[in-house]
C-alpha cells in the first residue's frame, strides 16, 4: 500500500472516529430524550426508564443520576418556556392555568434547570400537590410561579437563573397515550416582570 493511501485511509478512520464520538458525546449531553412528546410549553418522556427507551436516552440517565418514574408509577411532565414559547425567567411572575390529564393525584414543582444531579438539590423551591390546591368550580386550577410571594397556589423561584416547572402525574393513564396533544394541559401564562 502506498503512503499516500495509507495516510489517506488513518484520516478517514480518524474523521469518522471523531464524527462518532463527537455526535455520541452531543446525544448524551442532551437535555432531554431523542423520543419526546410535546404538547404546547410541556415535554414528557413515555418510554424514559423502560426497556423501550432508546440507549442514548438511557446513557443520559445514567449521567445526570434522574430516575424517571416507572411506567406502572406515572408519567413527568417539564416545560421551561411559557405558552408563548418564551424561556421561563427568574424576574417574571407565571400562571399555571388550567387542568392536568386525569390521575389520582399529581404534584407540581419549580425545579433548577440542571444538567448533574448534584444541581439538581439547589435552590429547590418546593412543591404543591393536586391534594392540598385551591381549585374552582369546574376543577380547574391556578398556580403562581413567583420570585415573590403570592396569596393562592403559590410556588417560589427566588434564587433560580434557569428554572422549569414540573408536573408528575401518578396513576395516570396519561402514558399509555401515543401523543400529549389529546390531553388536557394547563397553559403557562407570563404576567408582571419586573
Amino acid at each position: 500500500m502506498s503512503i499516500p493511501r495509507l495516510l489517506a485511509l488513518l484520516l478517514g478512520l480518524a474523521a469518522a472516529v471523531l464524527l462518532g464520538s463527537g455526535s455520541a458525546y452531543l446525544a448524551v449531553r442532551s437535555p432531554a430524550p431523542l423520543d419526546v412528546l410535546t404538547s404546547g410549553p410541556w415535554q414528557a418522556w413515555p418510554r424514559a426508564g423502560t426497556a423501550e427507551g432508546d440507549p442514548y436516552s438511557r446513557a443520559r440517565l445514567a449521567r445526570t443520576g434522574e430516575i424517571p418514574l416507572g411506567s406502572g408509577e406515572g408519567l413527568e411532565l417539564s416545560a421551561q418556556t411559557d405558552s408563548r414559547g418564551a424561556p421561563l425567567r427568574r424576574s417574571c411572575d407565571y400562571r399555571v392555568v388550567g387542568q392536568t390529564p386525569s390521575a389520582r393525584l399529581w404534584t407540581a414543582a419549580v425545579e433548577p434547570v440542571a444538567t448533574a444531579r448534584s444541581d439538581r438539590t439547589q435552590g429547590y423551591s418546593g412543591a404543591i400537590g393536586s391534594d392540598a390546591i385551591l381549585r374552582r368550580p369546574d376543577g380547574s386550577f391556578e398556580l403562581l410561579v413567583s420570585p415573590r410571594p403570592q396569596a393562592g397556589n403559590w410556588m417560589s423561584s427566588a434564587g433560580l437563573d434557569r428554572f422549569r416547572i414540573v408536573l408528575r402525574l401518578y396513576d395516570t393513564t396519561a402514558r399509555v397515550g401515543t401523543a400529549l396533544t389529546d390531553l388536557a394541559m394547563p397553559e403557562i401564562v407570563p404576567g408582571d416582570c419586573s
